[in-house]
Order: C-alpha cells, then structure tokens, then sequence
C-alpha cells in the first residue's frame, strides 16, 4: 500500500527517470508550465482575492469534478485528490485534512480558493519547484515545549506533564535522525525555562535548515483528542483559530512554501502511523514560529487530557510511533527538497 505521503512524491517532478516514466513526466512538464501562468478569473470577495477551482485544477494538469454541485468539488489525478466544500476552511489532500486562511467560497457557479491560500498552501504541495531559493536539509533544530517553571499541559490523574513528555520525544526522534546522518541540536537538553522568543533566535544562530517545536495538547473537554501541525500564517489572512487578520509580514513567512511541504508530511505520517484523528495542518501566529529564518512547524502530539489518548501518549511504545512517524515525515520532505532542486531520489 503507498502512504499519502508517497503519493505525494509520485506526483512530484524528478528530472531522470526511467523510460516507463518519461510519458508521466512530460504530463507534468506541461502542468508545471501551466502553473507558471498567472491564473485567470480572479474576482474579489470579502476584501480577498479569490480564484476559481477548475482554473487551479487546470494548471496543474487534473480534473475538476463536482461531488455536489455547489457545494463540493474535487481536483483529483491517478495519484492525488483534493475535495474542497463550500464555507469550509479546510481542505483534503488523499484524506488528510489541510486548513486555509479564508472559506472556500461560491462565485460564478463555482468555488473559489483566495490567491494567496494557492500559493502558500496548495501550490507547494504540487510544484515546490517554482518556490526559490531552495532549502538544504542537513541541520535540523528539535525545540521540547515547556520546561522548568512552565509545565506545558499536564494529567494529573495519569501523572503526565507536556515538558517531560516533549523532551523524550524530541530525544527519541533526534536518536533516529542522527542515524540517517543528520546534524540535531535541541533548544534544551534538560528541564529548564527557555523563553519563547530564545528558541528561534537560537535556530537562527545556527543556522538551522529546519525547526520543529513538539509538544503536547490539554483542554478542560476530555472528549478532545487527536494530532495536529502549525506552519505560520501567511500575511493577511486570520489564523486557524483566531478572527482577527494580520497584514504585516514575518521573518517566519519567508519560508512559507517550504514549511507547508514540512507540515503535511510530518502531520501526515503522525496520523497514518499511529491513527490517530486527524485534525489538520493548520495555521498560527506562534512565537517560535514568528522570527525564524528557516522553515519551521509545530506538532502538538495528542491531548494529555483525553482518557484514551493520554494513556498512549504515556506508552514509551507509542511515544517510539510517534519519533518514528515525525522522522519518516522529515525523511519525506527531504525527497520533495531533493526533486524540486533537481536531484533524483
């Protein structure tokens, strides 16, 4: 069975491929040059630019259907499928959920996504390609939430506490990383208090290729479960869970496109491996993410204060799932980097 993630890779470019390829590639040539074209049939809606879906379904060489005419469609190809419903702020690619800025809107008989959601969240799960300059991936900074005065989210009942939890985490996942040859550092290595604004400044320092802050959910209903992944909200449009727009542009905004590919495929493999309910790549205004100058996420892991899966969140075994699903999503970014710079892997 190929995961979502590498269906992903399977629609992505690569330059060499064997003579069974080559028909495929060309079908993608011509859908990455249609992209390059500036998309008609912009209209304006609700203070947004808004384009249309078999406009984008077009430029990136695949079907627009409708599933109800309306108020749901699908852009969908042999390998992908995108269902976008009418006033929803989300989407799915290959049924994992992914959140935009502004609702899917109806205009002219057909929805509508806003510009700047193509560009900053659909388009870098196609064509990372078109995106410059291209990162590396060699460094990667791990950030354990929390630490000493600050707890993070904790069940007391099951004796659990976020920094204690994202701190074995992010160990587990650097042991693994190091094994395929690449270079961690954590923003602490024991239970101490780090600012939020340090932890960025610090990637920066050292010239982090990419930041991923972990850790762990809490909420008064313990009926809430599932995982979650944060890439910074594009300038202009409101976070996830926020109402309130912010127009002005970050350092973490630069990296947009490239912390988009990061987020769906660690949230991806987190939920194919441990099955736990999906709740999305989404958006956030977070401090660590804020002043970054390398892409950047960050994964809540599960919800402490939910009975079920606190419990598993507190399973060495299941903590060794969740290490081994952020890294296998890394390790798939690291392809999508490899074939949008050009190099067959």
């Amino acid at each position: 069975m190929i995961s979502s993630a590498e269906q992903l890779d399977l629609h992505a470019f690569a330059p060499t491929l064997r003579r069974s390829h080559i028909i495929r590639a060309v079908w993608l040539m011509l859908a990455c040059l249609c992209a390059w074209v500036p998309l008609e049939g912009a209209v304006t809606l609700h203070g947004h630019r808004y384009i249309p879906l078999p406009e984008v379904a077009s430029r990136f060489g695949m079907d627009h259907t409708w599933r109800i005419r309306g108020q749901e469609a699908s852009i969908h190809s042999k390998w992908s499928n995108l269902r976008f419903t009418l006033h929803q702020s989300h989407f799915t690619y290959n049924g994992q959920k992914v959140y935009l800025g502004e609702p899917i809107a109806l205009s002219g008989g057909v929805l509508h996504v806003t510009e700047v959601d193509y560009e900053n969240t659909i388009k870098p799960l196609f064509f990372p390609q078109q995106y410059d300059p291209k990162p590396k991936l060699y460094h990667i900074v791990l950030d354990p939430g929390h630490g000493g005065k600050d707890s993070g989210a904790q069940n007391a009942s099951l004796k659990l506490k976020e920094k204690y939890l994202a701190m074995d985490l992010a160990k587990r996942v650097k042991a693994r990383l190091e094994r395929y040859g690449y270079k961690v550092t954590l923003t602490r290595t024991d239970d101490r208090y780090i600012p939020l604004a340090d932890r960025p400044e610090f990637a920066n320092r050292v010239n982090a290729d990419l930041f991923v802050s972990l850790h762990f959910n809490a909420i008064t209903n313990a009926k809430v479960d599932g995982i979650e992944t944060y890439v910074f909200t594009p300038a202009g449009h409101a976070s996830t869970n926020a109402k309130t727009a912010d127009k002005r542009t970050y350092p973490g905004n630069r990296d947009a496109p490239w912390s988009m590919l990061a987020g769906y495929h660690i949230q991806s493999q987190m939920i194919n491996k441990t099955k736990a309910d999906d709740r999305g790549v989404k958006k956030a205004r977070f401090a660590v993410l804020k002043t970054l100058n390398c892409p950047g996420v960050l994964v809540e892991g599960g919800f402490v204060s939910h009975p079920r899966e606190g419990r598993n969140i507190g399973s060495s075994a299941y903590r060794d799932k969740l290490a081994d699903a952020i890294v296998a999503g890394i390790l798939n970014y690291q392809k999508a980097i490899n074939r949008a710079r050009g190099i067959d892997s």
